[in-house]
């Protein structure tokens, strides 16, 4: 089957969703989150399971997501987080379709600010330190992400 899937993921702090629930709208297609529908199917938070399986088991339920939607000839706008590109099949399955980078037009003070209102995040360095600390992690954080997303252009 044809991949008719658009990925939207980004960097730290962009609107991630937003954009992808816009190009949902504007194509008249389903939107999901990968992170979500995850959850929905195993019952648990996206936090549970990476304790109890490991990062390394959680990519392989993204994985096994992402293969069953691209196989499914749906054609669907998909929100997730950057990690997914980590793993070497996932990223096969997403550069199939068509992926979006939300961010890249915001400079690292714009989602600096952004990644500060958020509440829930996964990143550890966000709620340890001082700010200066969680500064320097985000800066960091923000050039491997610039690093990423350019070696898929």
């Amino acid at each position: 089957m044809t991949n008719r899937l658009t990925i939207v993921t980004g960097y730290f702090g962009a609107p991630i969703h937003a954009k992808a629930a816009e190009l949902a709208r504007e194509r008249g297609v389903e939107l999901l989150s990968l992170d979500e529908e995850i959850v929905r199917r195993d019952g648990r938070s996206i936090k549970r399971l990476v304790m109890m399986n490991g990062e390394h088991g959680y990519r392989n339920l993204e994985y096994e997501v992402l293969k069953e939607l691209a196989d499914s000839g749906r054609e669907l706008v998909v929100s997730c987080g950057d990690g997914v590109l980590y793993d070497d099949d996932s990223r096969n399955i997403i550069l199939q379709g068509t992926l979006v980078i939300a961010g890249e037009n915001l400079s690292p003070d714009q989602l600096w600010e952004e990644a500060r209102l958020l509440e829930d995040s996964y990143h550890a360095f966000m709620a340890f330190g001082t700010q200066e600390e969680k500064r320097r992690a985000f800066d960091d954080l923000i050039q491997r992400q610039k690093i990423l997303f350019g070696g898929l252009k």
